[in-house]
Parts: C-alpha cells; structure tokens; sequence
C-alpha cells in the first residue's frame, strides 16, 4: 500500500483562545472530551472539547512547562519553572496537592501508565520517581550533566528514557536506578523523546531539526529524518504506532510514515513556534499549539491506515528508509489560515 496516495489529509478543526502567553504543553484526557494547556503565563486551562468552556487553573509562582493527565483521567499534573508539581482534579475542584520536586525548574512530568507513581525530570540534572498516592519520594536517576529536558516511562513501566543537554539519551533500569545506555551525539542535544506503543523504540527530537529513531532491543538508531529547519520541540507517536508527528520552532508540523520511511504532510496553521502536538487516544484527532498561545484541535483523517499498519510496526520496523538512512523533507505541504 503506498500511503503517499491513500492517506487523507489532516483538517483543522477548530482553535480555542485562553492563554496570555505561549502555550508550553498540551494532554487529552484519556476520556477524550477534554484537553489541557500549560503556558508560560503561569496557568492551566483545561478545555471541554463539547461545551467548549474553560476553567483556569492557577496556583504555580512561575511558568508551567508540561501537563499531563493520569491514565484513569482522574488526576492532572503540572510541573513548572517554580520548582514544583501541582496535581490536579480536572473540574471545577481544582488542587489537591503541591511537593517540591526539584532544586531548579521543572521541565517534564508524567504518570506511570499504572497510575501509581510520577516521574519528574529536570534543569538540576535529575531524575525522580515519586509515589503518585502522597507524593513520597522514590528514587533518583543520576548521570546526565546538564539540564534534562525530558524523561518517560515505557508503557510496561520497565524503562526510562531521557534527553538531556549533555548531548546524550539514556536508558535507566527503574527497579534499580541504574543507567543501562547511553547513546551519545557529538553534534546536537535532543530536546523531547516519546515512547513508541511497542517499548520497542523511543524517538527523539532534536536541536537542528532532526528526528531520530532508536531500536532499545539492539540500540541501533534505526531511522533519522532531516526535516526542519529550527529545533524539534516535541514529537509524538499515533496510539497505532505508524506515524510520529512532529513540532517544531520553524512554525511547521510534519507527519512521518515509520513503514514507508518518509514525511507525509507539511502542516501549517499558525504564525510563530509551534512547542507542543500530542494524539487523542484513539488517535481520531491532534492538537498543536505554540507561541500563538491558541491551541488547534486537528481531524487525523488517516488513522484507518495506521491501524491496519499497526501490526506489523509493533513488531518490526522495516522500511526502504530504515538502518541509519538520512530523510529529507517530502510529502504534501498543507498551509491553513484561521
């Protein structure tokens, strides 16, 4: 099946307008009727995707840098410039809790796909794991030696994996706290990674538009794609694991085909950074957002093919692309005016 001719073209949907500032992080909840937003305005807004109302969240002294929601949907949690990590009730409730995690700024969080722990990642060059119940301290993962960017847990709760500005990304046992790998880059830093559905491979972005992917099993870097022209700010997998989407500080998105190995869409709705994407949990839809401060909601529109690719990615990815290939930017661009 050549997916450059049957895949559908993504459609904006719609842009909600709330935040003040640059919106730093996006998460659906896993119920799908609801979507949060962190800025650097110091605030959450947690959207109803069929009302269309909005609440504000406020509490953090400085600006927050990720939000995430809790596998049951029940909880949120935020981590920010200030130091520490709020959880949240994603209603009209509000804050339930606020621990200091770290000696400088905050710049990732993430629930275990459990729901029982947090991990938490950050510019003092640690990694922590913390009890999701009442906050109490687990573990540090200690070895980078520069701001860590970003840290997360693999969907069997087995590995960590994390990007730092010492120009690594390393894997960490978390049982024992121990780093098992480290994959070194002379050239550039990774900025963001994500896991891929499998645990088999993480994907990572990078500082001079690069997007990068790892086998964990044989620790091969298995497919690289130059694609844009300014930093990588985040990446994403679809939930069918055929497709990474991606943001980036030159103001575009671009959709990947892991099995044929190339871009598929160019997209562009927005004028500045674009900072964060993330997938429904079905994969139906996507958001974006960046320094235009409003957040986009997307129609996927090609997710009937990644499910029926998602078998075989799961287990093997096999392209014309794949070992250590370089990827230019192709595909349809797709320019969107509000």
């Amino acid at each position: 099946m050549d997916s450059r001719f049957t895949c559908p073209e993504p459609c904006l949907e719609k842009h909600l307008k709330g935040h003040r500032k640059s919106i730093t992080a996006l998460a659906f909840n896993p119920n799908e009727r609801q979507i949060a937003s962190s800025s650097l305005d110091n605030t959450i807004l947690l959207w109803d995707l069929h009302g269309m109302r909005s609440y504000r969240f406020q509490g953090h002294d400085e600006a927050v840098m990720d939000i995430t929601f809790s596998p049951s949907g029940q909880y949120m949690a935020s981590a920010s410039r200030d130091k520490t990590v709020r959880v949240w009730v994603p209603t009209v409730t509000g804050s339930t809790g606020v621990f200091k995690a770290h000696s400088q700024t905050v710049r990732s969080v993430q629930f275990s796909s459990d729901g029982k722990k947090i991990l938490t990642a950050s510019d003092d060059k640690i990694i922590k794991l913390w009890s999701s119940d009442k906050y109490k301290f687990i573990m540090s993962f200690v070895g980078h030696t520069n701001w860590v960017r970003r840290a997360s847990m693999s969907q069997d709760c087995t590995l960590i994996a994390s990007c730092s500005d010492d120009k690594s990304i390393k894997l960490w046992n978390i049982e024992t706290g121990s780093c098992i790998h480290t994959f070194k880059d002379q050239k550039t830093h990774g900025v963001y990674l994500a896991w891929h559905p499998s645990s088999c491979y993480i994907a990572v972005g990078t500082i001079n538009g690069n997007v990068m992917l790892y086998d964990i099993r044989t620790h091969n870097l298995v497919q690289y794609y130059s694609i844009h022209n300014d930093y990588v700010n985040q990446v994403a997998f679809h939930p069918s694991g055929s497709f990474i989407l991606t943001a980036s500080k030159d103001g575009t998105m671009k959709i990947l085909d892991l099995l044929e190995g190339h871009p598929l869409f160019t997209l562009s709705a927005q004028s500045g950074a674009v900072n964060t994407v993330t997938f429904s949990p079905t994969g139906d839809s996507f958001a974006s957002a960046g320094e235009e401060k409003l957040v986009y909601i997307w129609k996927t529109n090609f997710t009937e093919l990644g499910s029926e690719s998602k078998e075989n990615l799961n287990n093997n990815i096999s392209t014309p692309q794949s070992q250590n290939s370089k990827v230019t930017s192709k595909g349809k661009t797709q320019v969107l005016n509000k």
